[in-house]
């Protein structure tokens, strides 16, 4: 990160969360609406100071102040939603960093005009292509914390074009580089991707549970560690589907049940509905394999014999054994 460029929405918006919540809703509305129209009316007035700034470093041929000074436009710009804008402005500081060799920016250019490019193809998808050329320069030429980035996003870019092959590989690339960083809040990341690709209502898409099985427990295990709750639901949801997808019901419902109440706790109403919903099946299903075994424990200690079933007989054979329906009866002249 250069030193004096402007915080990211996001950053701010994270920080300021907790306070939020304490207000009411009312309250908290007006003075997020005073903030956001304060925010853009000091960008807009730091957006002139910035082009002012680039425009005197480079005619004074300071080129990493005047690439410091595009990052920051750029910054601003993804800060009010104009990312096409953005990302005019970081291919200016991707040019200068590469005029002046500095391969750290030219990384941070790449990653911030691939990032600017996916956002933008959540409306049309053809922005993805650019997304994932901008990503694979940024994998090519960063360290280990930006190739886990680059193959983060990477991982998502496929995930949403369906190409499960190339999601799964890219997130596999991420947990590897997660682990050589030590950082459990990058493993928690890739494993969470590998066990969610294509979301958990489609984890019966896999055929291999087993694997999928355990990259869910260790998300769980990090999620826990973590301290993260929703990681934490979430991961016994998709536990409950695998182990019922095998026939454990009763393994499925207590996980299930874990996450119903986790969610209840973290208040996602969504995940609770699915969890309740799942549990229920579950449940029903445990309950009529319970019965089918009490059934057949019966029979086996009865005296009475399990006759086998009688394959039913052909119209002609009937009528072959019994003959004709008149023929017993007398006729009527």
């Amino acid at each position: 990160m250069y030193f004096n460029t402007p915080k990211r929405k996001e950053d701010i918006m994270s920080k300021n969360r907790l306070k939020s919540k304490m207000k009411s809703m009312k309250d908290s509305a007006l003075n997020m609406s005073y903030i956001d129209s304060y925010n853009r009316i000091a960008a807009k007035k730091r957006l002139k100071d910035y082009e002012i700034l680039s425009f005197a470093c480079k005619r004074a041929g300071k080129s990493r102040d005047e690439g410091r000074a595009y990052y920051s436009t750029g910054v601003l710009y993804d800060n009010l939603g104009k990312f096409k804008v953005a990302i005019a402005h970081y291919k200016k500081f991707l040019q200068v960093c590469k005029a002046i060799g500095d391969v750290h920016g030219e990384a941070l250019a790449y990653n911030c005009i691939g990032v600017n490019y996916q956002k933008m193809a959540e409306e049309d998808p053809k922005f993805y292509k650019e997304a994932i050329d901008y990503h694979l320069k940024h994998k090519e030429i960063a360290d280990v914390a930006g190739k886990f980035l680059a193959h983060v996003n990477l991982g998502i870019i496929y995930n949403n074009l369906e190409d499960n092959e190339k999601s799964n590989i890219n997130h596999q690339f991420a947990l590897r580089y997660a682990i050589q960083m030590s950082s459990l809040a990058g493993q928690s990341v890739a494993i969470g991707n590998l066990g969610n690709l294509n979301a958990v209502s489609k984890v019966s898409s896999y055929a291999n549970n087993d694997k999928l099985q355990m990259f869910v427990e260790r998300y769980l295990e990090l999620s826990s560690e973590l301290k993260y709750r929703k990681g934490e639901g979430c991961a016994h949801l998709q536990l409950g589907q695998l182990k019922s997808q095998k026939g454990d019901y009763d393994t499925s419902t207590r996980h299930f049940y874990r996450a119903m109440k986790i969610a209840e706790q973290t208040g996602d109403n969504e995940v609770k509905a699915e969890a309740r919903v799942l549990f229920g099946v579950a449940n029903a299903n445990l309950k009529w394999e319970k019965h089918q075994n009490e059934i057949m424990e019966k029979m086996k200690t009865s005296d009475v014999p399990i006759l086998p079933k009688e394959a039913p007989q052909d119209d002609d054979d009937e009528e072959a054994i019994d003959g004709p329906e008149d023929a017993g009866l007398p006729s009527v002249k």
